[in-house]
């Protein structure tokens, strides 16, 4: 039996990578295609996120020292920490871990300086998402998008970082 969970674990490793993969070549299009009329709500957000240079072929990063965010504690912006509570708190994170996988992607770069990204990116996300859809407090069902794009993303720089974001 744990031979076969072994077994199940390596394949779900290679889907992951496999998909990765397959966004990489033909999400990245779908990202930069304009919202058009009619096409508001569920894609309103590709209009707030920005574009992200996502490599054609992702490889490790040679001589990358992978930190996950869970040992950055020290790092993370006071903002971050704050809107961990309240009634915007999952849609914040959901646009804090996509800023967070641009900026490593980007910059190539998988240290804690790194991923403790800049709020002020964070916020004008939130201020276009907010704008775009007409609400005034972001829930979960206005950043689920991103934050399946923020998936993506990740999946992206672990592959970069050879390690867990």
């Amino acid at each position: 039996m744990s031979m076969w969970c072994a077994g199940v674990k390596g394949d779900v490793a290679k889907a992951a990578t496999a998909a990765a993969l397959m966004w990489t070549i033909i999400g990245v299009a779908a990202a930069e295609t304009p919202v058009g009329p009619g096409m508001e709500g569920e894609e309103a957000f590709l209009d707030v996120l920005p574009k992200v240079a996502v490599p054609a072929d992702v490889q490790p990063i040679s001589g990358a020292v992978n930190e996950p965010w869970r040992s950055c504690q020290s790092l993370w912006p006071q903002e971050y920490r704050q809107t961990q509570q309240g009634p915007e708190a999952r849609a914040y994170r959901d646009i804090y871990g996509f800023v967070q996988a641009k900026e490593v992607i980007e910059v190539r770069n998988c240290s804690c300086a790194t991923k403790a990204a800049d709020w002020a990116q964070v916020e004008r996300i939130a201020s276009g998402l907010r704008q775009s859809t007409g609400t005034e407090i972001l829930k979960w069902v206005q950043t689920q998008e991103i934050s399946e794009e923020a998936d993506k993303l990740i999946a992206v720089a672990e592959a970069m970082c050879a390690g867990p974001f």
